[in-house]
């Protein structure tokens, strides 16, 4: 071999060591990008899911809170249909409670919105009918700031009365009073109905 042989030889066998490292280098680099980005896409697909999660637990969350409201309306709901029926049947069993019982609730009332001077009670006719000898007296002790007289013309109340003064006529039904105490009433039906403990 001569001398320009040798060295082009050398010349070769650094140049292929040369290569040899860079291509070795190359593939370290290529590696190390490789695992960073694998890596990297952990993290990332990590954090999807994470996210994931969080939207999963919220939408249940609120789900839960929906279903929650939904009953709380629904038993709502349910009570306040209890309530009206209770104040129905009241309503009712007042109307078709036994005649003493009934007249001393009208008297009760006369009672309470009589006015002073002179008055006319309007009754029904199955009132009318069946009014106790004894109730005018009664009357005027339970109203004697009025001089109420009872009309024999039959006004069609359900249940209680009319009573008018004058230009004024007071409302004395049942139906009326109740809707004048409707509120209260729910309050206080519902505490019976719904008393904890």
């Amino acid at each position: 071999m001569t001398g320009l042989e040798s060295i082009l030889a050398q010349i070769t066998g650094d140049a292929a060591q040369e290569a040899e490292k860079l291509l070795a280098q190359g593939r370290e680099e290529a590696a190390a990008s490789l695992d960073a980005a694998k890596a990297e896409a952990e993290k990332k697909a990590q954090e999807i899911l994470d996210q994931g999660e969080a939207r999963a637990l919220a939408i249940r969350e609120r789900a839960a809170s929906a279903a929650q409201l939904k009953q709380r309306n629904r038993m709502l709901a349910f009570k306040q249909q209890l309530i009206e029926e209770a104040l129905s049947a009241g309503l009712s069993s007042l109307e078709e409670a036994p005649a003493e019982d009934y007249f001393t609730a009208l008297l009760g009332l006369a009672a309470r919105y009589a006015q002073p001077g002179p008055a006319e009670m309007r009754l029904s006719a199955r009132d009318l009918k069946r009014l106790p000898a004894d109730f005018p007296a009664r009357l005027k002790e339970a109203a004697p700031q009025a001089d109420i007289a009872i009309s024999q013309k039959p006004w069609e109340t359900g249940g209680g009365f009319l009573l008018v003064t004058g230009d004024i006529d007071i409302n004395c039904t049942f139906q009326a009073i109740f809707e004048e105490l409707r509120e209260p009433l729910r309050d206080a039906v519902g505490r019976l109905l719904f008393a904890e403990g």
